[in-house]
C-alpha cells in the first residue's frame, strides 16, 4: 500500500502542475482529492498546485478530520466528502477556476444544452448551482447533492467542480469541460448555436453507459 500511495502521491504533484500551467487554478486556488479505501487524500489549504510536494497532500477520514494526524487541509475538504458519500463509485474530485468556465457561472449561465458528443459521453449535462459561500456546510450540501447525477457542476460566481475515477480522467474531464466552454462562447460571439438533435442523444448515452461499466 506505500508504494501505491507513494504514485497517487506523485499523480497529485503532476496533476496539480497540469491545472496550474493550464491556468485553471491561478495563485492558490482550486484544490485536488483522491479516496483511498478509508481515507481520502486531499490538497493543503493555501497552497498553490503547481508547486505541490508531499507535504502538501494531507489524509483526513472520510468526515474530512483529522484524527491524531497532523497537518492543514483544505477548507473546502467536506465539499469532497460530501460528494463521496453520494457517489460511492468514484474516487477523485478537482475542484478548479478555468477562466471560460468560471465566466459562465458568473454570467449564470449552465451547460445543459448538447453541443458536442465528446461532452455528453464523458460528463452529459453540467447544471448551474447558485452561488454559496465558499468552504460552507451549505455549499458542500448544495454540490454533493447535484453530484448524485452529474459528474460536473458549475458554481456561480465561484468556478467549476468535477469528479471521476482516477486523477488523470477526471483531470481530462475539466479539460473537455473548459473546451465545451470555449466553445459555448464562441457560438454565442457568432449568434448561432446548433445543438445535437435530441432524438440522437440517446445514442450517446449508450456510448457513456458503455464507458461506465
Amino acid at each position: 500500500m506505500l508504494g501505491s500511495l507513494n504514485q497517487i502521491k506523485t499523480e497529485f504533484i503532476e496533476i496539480g502542475k497540469r491545472l496550474y500551467d493550464k491556468g485553471f487554478v491561478p495563485g492558490s486556488s482550486g484544490n485536488i482529492s483522491f479516496k483511498a479505501q478509508n481515507e481520502i487524500l486531499v490538497t493543503a489549504s493555501g497552497c498553490c498546485l503547481g508547486e505541490l510536494t508531499e507535504d502538501d497532500i494531507i489524509t483526513v477520514d472520510p468526515d474530512g478530520n483529522l484524527p491524531g494526524r497532523h497537518g492543514k487541509p483544505s477548507s473546502e475538504r467536506f465539499m469532497h466528502t460530501e460528494i463521496y458519500k453520494r457517489r460511492p463509485g468514484i474516487n477523485c474530485i478537482i475542484h478548479a477556476h478555468p477562466p471560460k468556465s468560471t465566466a459562465l457561472s458568473v454570467a449564470g449561465v449552465d451547460l445543459k444544452a448538447p453541443l458536442i458528443a465528446e461532452a455528453v459521453v464523458t460528463m452529459g449535462e453540467i447544471p448551474l448551482i447558485q452561488y454559496q459561500t465558499p468552504s460552507t456546510l451549505e455549499l458542500a450540501t448544495l454540490i454533493a447533492d447535484n453530484f448524485i447525477d452529474h459528474d460536473a457542476v458549475l458554481m456561480a460566481n465561484h468556478g467549476a467542480t468535477v469528479c471521476g475515477k482516477g486523477l488523470k480522467k477526471t483531470f481530462y474531464k475539466l479539460e473537455t469541460l473548459e473546451f465545451l466552454s470555449e466553445i459555448y462562447i464562441i457560438t454565442a460571439m457568432l449568434n448561432n448555436r446548433n445543438e445535437i438533435p435530441q432524438e440522437k442523444i440517446g445514442e450517446l448515452l449508450k456510448i457513456r453507459e458503455k464507458m461506465e461499466s
